[in-house]
This record gives C-alpha cells, structure tokens and sequence, in this order.
C-alpha cells in the first residue's frame, strides 16, 4: 500500500506541519510505500503528485490545511485521507462556532466575546454577549498553535493584544482567562486517551513553551480524581462526536482549583512528531508512536 504525507503549507504553522510530515514518514517507512510530498500554497499540484497513492496522511497544520480547503479538495478529487472531512475541519478551526457547539452540549467554556478588526475598524460580533472581568485572553479566533495569543491584565493592554491578533486574523476572541491547570485530551478513532497535563515555564502554555526544549513539563496521566478525568474525557468525546470529528484529534481544557473543567478548543490535525502530546497520551495507553500512525491510517482506510 501506498501512503503519501503532505506537509509543509503555507501557514503560520507550515514548521510544526514539516515536523509532524517527516516523524509520520519515518514511523511508516518500514511498514508502506510511503512519499512525502512537501507543498506551499498552491494546492492544484496534489492529483496528479498523488497518482498511486492508496491514502494521504494530511501532516498539515493550520491554514488551509485544517480549515476544510485542502479536505474539499480532495473529496472533489475522490482522493482519501486521513483525518476529519471538510465539515468537521472548518467547526473545528473556528474557536468561535466550536465553543458555540460545546454550549450546546452543555460543556463549560470561558465566556467569550467575538470582534472582527481590521486596517480601519474594530467591530463587536456578538453584543449580547455576558461580560467578564480582567485578566482576558485575546486570539485570533481561526489559528492554531497559539500564534497571536496574549494575556491582557488591564484596558491599556487591549488595543495592542488586538493589533497581535489581527496580524493572523480578522476575526478575534476576546476570552476569559481560567486560572489553574492546562490539560488536554487526545481521541483516537472514538476512544479518549489518558489526560496530559502541562505545566508551562510561562504563565500561559504560549508558542515558545510549546516548541522550544525544556519550557514545558507533562504528566500522563495527569494526576486528577477518577470522576474529574472520565468527566473531561467523556466532554471531550461529546465535542469531538458534535463538531463530527473522525479518526483522531486532541481537545484543550483549562481545570480550576475547584475542579472545575472549561473547554478551550479541538485541534484535528494536532502535532504528531514523538514527542507531541497526542502520541504522549497514546504512549500513555500502550501504543508507541508507530503504532499510533498506523492505527490512525487503518481507522482512516475503513472510512474510505
């Protein structure tokens, strides 16, 4: 069987997803046919790069790579992949609609208010939305990886949050800050692997901390009571089965000190290099890093 990993892009991202695309490479290389197919922006060039392929492992991050572009692309092209489809891929990406959705399924998620600024205007989404107090987080509201993020303690800080932001999106959240504990809850095929708590040099679990060697600790699993955990795995799963997910993906919860378990958003393309955070709480469950690949190509084989 022939597999092709598509990486690279054209993102802010487009590092982490060459990173996940060559660690998919080398777990598959014993065991497949495996090409690796490095892309930028321009994705006319997959048909015919992808001619023999049984299946694509999407190793893009981010972009058009996440966002259900490159996943209508591909069902317009009748190619398989591994992965949500596009439906699924544009919820997910919006952290706006997907915290809409956990409400709807009764998952807490921080308050939240939605603006859309760009060169000449700052626009308020949802105006009836609850307010909350200081410190805020503020996002853009369609990137991953938590490019654009920063905490905001006080009004003087807002304008320039906004500005950091807007140079990813136009559209930004402006979200209420949970104090206490940053976990995060791997899925494979429709099971919720063990939690992974991290614990971040940084008051915020920021981009430096999530890539940059020794800003980050972890413990699988996180050491919580049993009720707490299968009540953030099974709210995990329900979000994960709302939006339409499949195959495989990771949902972000922040935990306070009373226990208490906020969504934060679900990446369903999240990083897979060995030392990602999914493949950690896979490792947690018994499954090494090449196991995981391949159980992630299998379950996407029975989809198609």
């Amino acid at each position: 069987m022939k597999i092709a990993v598509v990486l690279g892009g054209s993102s802010s991202e487009k590092d982490i997803s060459i990173l996940t695309g060559l660690s998919v490479a080398e777990a598959l290389s014993g065991k497949y046919d495996t090409e690796v197919i490095h892309i930028g922006g321009d994705i006319s060039i997959l048909p015919e790069k992808l001619l023999g392929a049984n299946i694509v492992f999407n190793a893009l991050h981010g972009g058009i790579g996440e966002n259900g572009d490159i996943q209508s692309f591909f069902d317009l092209h009748h190619i398989s992949y591994c992965g949500s489809a596009a439906k699924a891929s544009r919820l997910a990406m919006d952290k706006h609609l997907s915290k809409m959705i956990a409400k709807t399924e009764s998952v807490p998620t921080p308050e939240w208010i939605l603006i859309k600024s760009d060169n000449y205007s700052t626009q308020l989404l949802n105006e009836n939305a609850i307010k909350f107090d200081f410190p805020y987080i503020v996002k853009p509201a369609d990137e991953g990886s938590t490019v654009g993020l920063s905490l905001v303690n006080g009004e003087d800080e807002i304008e320039g949050a906004i500005e950091i932001a807007g140079k990813h999106s136009t559209n930004i959240l402006l979200e209420e800050y949970i104090s206490g504990r940053e976990l995060t809850v791997g899925i494979l095929g429709a099971k919720a692997l063990p939690i992974v708590e991290i614990i971040s040099e940084h008051e915020l679990y920021d981009y430096e901390c999530k890539y940059a060697k020794g800003k980050s600790q972890y413990k699988v699993p996180a050491e919580l009571p049993e009720k707490v955990a299968r009540k953030i795995q099974d709210d995990a799963l329900r979000i994960y089965k709302a939006i339409g997910c499949r195959h495989y993906g990771r949902i972000d919860f922040r935990l306070n000190e009373k226990n208490e378990h906020y969504f934060l958003e679900i990446n369903t393309l999240p990083g897979m290099t060995s030392t990602s955070l999914l493949p950690m709480a896979a490792q947690a469950a018994g499954l090494d890093f090449p196991e995981l690949v391949d159980t992630i190509i299998k379950i996407a084989m029975v989809d198609h």
